[in-house]
């Protein structure tokens, strides 16, 4: 029994290799998927919508507006949460950056010529360094707007004046100025400023009056925020380069063009006669099927293994656990056997089957980190990912990697794993056996 079956195992194995085509999908393929999407994620680009979250700690009515202007923009998807969250998020890699409003933000942006400027705190993920630069010109951007919008508006400008008169002219009675002449200077301007206001035909917009706004960096003088960044300790187990995300990807798509390579190949050998043919040579249904699958989990292995090592040896990618990397291996390969059984016998046309079997595939892909990382989806997307084989794979060959995971928290991954494999063998086999009865 065990000859006939490491027989047609050895059968499937270079068939496999003598098919050009099926042999760069599963081979070569998963290579430049996984060194192009390493390549892409190392250049730092993002996608649309930095992930922000924010702290407003000061709750007024300018900080809350400013926090809303924020959650509005095309460039950002905001989150409010509180500070410890947020420092915890970004530190683990969760989140690119995040954002904190102090207390007192709001009088300093509400009292523009008192002489303090509205400062806020960013942290930014030090693997994301690309988008440090782009969200301080997105704040400032819209700080400025801001600020605009205030040299628009005459009453709210004309209230300020008064206020800030009033405030340096009681400071100047009570002797806090070092320099009297510079504050009697100050008045003076701030004076002249209130009468330009007090003018119907001032045009605090500038010149020009065709729609484009004026010049919005400083305002002449005024800054409308300043930035002061936090440095950000990350996590250390937190991926060490793109491609430590990128080969589990790469090893995914070998495993499903693997799994597309065996189950056309059971359909093709139904049709052809060559399952009739092994069991006129007293090969029961049981062995053939055990043979198949057996051929597939080897090259599941053969996929894998050979990924890594190109990862380790010419990209750096760490592996801090390799018995739990080989436990993981093991339960991918059970389970995308399982799967190849059940999609084999799903049609008896070679087309319907191809087709069929590749919608599928794309689907677990999508929808589980084959495409886009797990960090990178949707919150619902990431729902739904809990039904893809292809997120718990992810996530099994990841956790011996860079995640470190323990043994506690890798054995539920592995069961569903293996729970995925058992039922789609035997769905696959009782399929089977009922397209013989018919």
């Amino acid at each position: 029994m065990l000859n006939k079956l490491l027989a047609i195992t050895g059968k499937d194995l270079k068939l496999l290799k003598r098919d050009k085509g099926g042999f760069f999908f599963t081979f070569m393929f998963p290579i430049i998927m996984a060194v192009f999407f390493g390549s892409m994620m190392a250049g730092g680009g993002g996608m649309k919508g930095i992930s922000l979250l924010v702290v407003d700690h000061d709750q007024s009515t300018p900080s809350i507006q400013f926090v809303d202007k924020l959650a509005a923009a095309d460039e950002l998807r905001v989150t409010k949460v509180d500070e410890a969250t947020a420092r915890e998020q970004v530190r683990k890699g969760k989140s690119a950056a995040f954002l904190i409003l102090p207390k007192d933000f709001g009088v300093a942006k509400s009292n523009l010529f008192s002489g303090e400027t509205a400062t806020v705190q960013l942290g930014v993920d030090p693997k994301r360094k690309a988008i440090k630069g782009l969200l301080a010109g997105v704040l400032m951007s819209y700080a400025a707007a801001d600020m605009q919008d205030l040299f628009s508006d005459t009453s709210m400008m004309t209230g300020q004046l008064d206020k800030s008169l009033a405030n340096i002219r009681q400071a100047r009675a009570r002797g806090e100025f070092e320099d009297d002449q510079q504050a009697e200077r100050l008045d003076g301007f701030l004076t002249n400023l209130q009468d330009m206001f007090a003018t119907d035909s001032f045009n605090p917009g500038g010149g020009d009056t065709n729609g484009e706004s004026a010049d919005t960096d400083g305002f002449n003088g005024f800054q409308p925020l300043v930035i002061e960044n936090i440095d950000i300790n990350t996590q250390k187990d937190g991926p060490p380069s793109s491609y430590d995300v990128s080969f589990p990807q790469g090893i995914i798509w070998g495993i499903l063009g693997c799994l597309s390579a065996f189950s056309l190949s059971l359909v093709v050998e139904r049709n052809q006669g060559t399952i009739s043919r092994l069991l006129l040579s007293s090969a029961n249904r049981g062995t053939i099927l055990a043979g198949k699958a057996l051929a597939c989990f080897v090259t599941i292995i053969f996929i894998s293994v050979s990924l890594l090592l190109l990862g380790k040896l010419i990209f750096g990618i760490q592996i801090h656990q390799p018995f739990y990397m080989a436990l993981s291996l093991i339960a991918i390969g059970i389970s995308f056997s399982g799967l190849m059984m059940l999609f084999s016998v799903v049609s008896t046309s070679e087309k319907s089957a191809a087709g069929i079997t590749w919608a599928a595939l794309l689907l677990m892909s999508m929808t589980g980190g084959g495409m886009i990382p797990l960090a990178f989806l949707p919150p619902w997307m990431s729902t739904i990912s809990q039904f893809s084989p292809v997120k718990w794979s992810i996530l099994a060959l990841e956790g011996p990697m860079w995640r470190q995971f323990s043994l506690v928290e890798l054995l539920p991954v592995l069961a569903v794993l293996l729970a995925i494999g058992a039922a789609g063998f035997f769905l696959g086999v009782r399929l089977f056996n009922a397209q013989k009865a018919g």
